[in-house]
C-alpha cells in the first residue's frame, strides 16, 4: 500500500474515493437496461433534482469532466473571435490545456490579477474593453467558487461582478467544481450563489463532491443552451450510458 493510500490527502479532493451514497446510487443505476444517451429516468431525475436545488426551471446537462463542463459552457457563450476575462490562477487558464479556446474555436483568455484568486470589479473593468477588430472582444467573465486558493465570493461580490459584466453585454460563467463547499461554508441557499447573484451558466461540480465522475451544466440563461446538445456531442462528451454519470 502506498503512502497516498495509507493517509488522507489535502492536495486535492480528487484523491478521495467515491462517497458511499454515490456508490450505492451508481450500483442501483447499473441494474438492468435503460435507454442510452440520457433518455432514461436516472438522467431525468438527476436533472430535476438539480433544478429543485436551485429552485429554477432551467436546462441541465451532464458531462463527465470538469474541464469539459467549463470549456463547453464558455463555448456556448463565445464565438472564435471573442475573449474570456478570468483570474490568472483560474483553472480554465492554468490547468485545462487550452480547452476553452479549442472547444470555442479560438476564444482568448484575458487573465487578471487579484487578491486571493478573486477577480475584482476594478480588474474586470480594466480588462473588459471592446477595442476594434484587431483585438478579441470580451464576451464572458469566468469566476471560480470556491476559488483555486479556497477563498469565497459572497453573494454581494458575485452580484457586483455580474452587474458589471451584464452592463457590458458580457455573460457570467461560474466554475463550481467546489460549489457545494462554498454553499456549506457561506451558509446560504445555492441560488444565492448562482442565478440570484447574476450567474448565467454554472458548471456544478460532482467529481470533487463524492461522485466517481460527472458535472452538471446549469443554464440559468436558457438561450445559451440552444445548441448545447449538439455541441456536447461534437466535443465527444455525450456519454452513451449517461445514467451512470447522472
Amino acid at each position: 500500500m502506498s503512502a497516498d493510500e495509507r493517509s488522507g490527502q489535502f492536495a486535492s479532493d480528487n484523491y478521495a474515493g467515491i462517497a458511499p451514497e454515490a456508490l450505492e446510487a451508481f450500483v442501483r443505476a447499473n441494474v438492468g437496461h435503460a435507454a442510452a444517451y440520457g433518455n432514461d429516468r436516472w438522467t431525468r431525475e438527476a436533472a430535476d433534482a438539480v433544478r429543485r436545488t436551485f429552485d429554477a426551471d432551467v436546462p441541465v446537462y451532464f458531462v463527465p469532466t470538469g474541464t469539459a463542463a467549463n470549456a463547453l459552457a464558455i463555448a456556448s457563450i463565445c464565438r472564435p473571435s471573442d475573449a474570456v476575462v478570468c483570474h490568472e490562477f483560474a483553472h480554465v487558464n492554468v490547468d485545462e490545456c487550452g480547452a476553452c479556446g479549442a472547444l470555442s474555436g479560438g476564444a482568448k483568455l484575458l487573465a487578471v490579477a487579484g487578491p486571493g484568486a478573486k477577480v475584482t470589479p476594478e480588474a474586470f473593468a480594466a480588462r473588459a474593453v471592446a477595442n476594434d477588430e484587431h483585438a478579441s472582444r470580451p464576451r464572458a467573465l469566468s469566476l471560480t467558487q470556491a476559488t483555486e486558493l479556497g477563498t469565497l465570493y459572497a453573494p454581494r461580490e458575485l452580484g457586483a461582478l455580474a452587474d458589471a459584466a451584464h452592463e457590458r453585454g458580457i455573460k457570467v460563467h461560474l466554475d463550481g467544481a467546489r460549489f457545494a463547499n462554498a454553499v456549506a461554508a457561506l451558509g446560504c441557499a445555492p441560488a444565492d450563489l448562482a442565478q440570484r447573484a447574476g450567474v448565467d451558466v454554472l458548471a456544478f461540480g460532482g467529481t470533487k463532491n463524492g461522485l466517481p465522475f460527472g458535472e452538471a451544466l446549469v443554464f440559468f440563461d436558457a438561450t445559451l443552451a440552444e445548441e448545447f446538445a449538439r455541441r456536447r456531442k461534437q466535443a465527444g462528451h455525450l456519454a452513451s450510458k449517461m445514467r451512470l454519470v447522472a
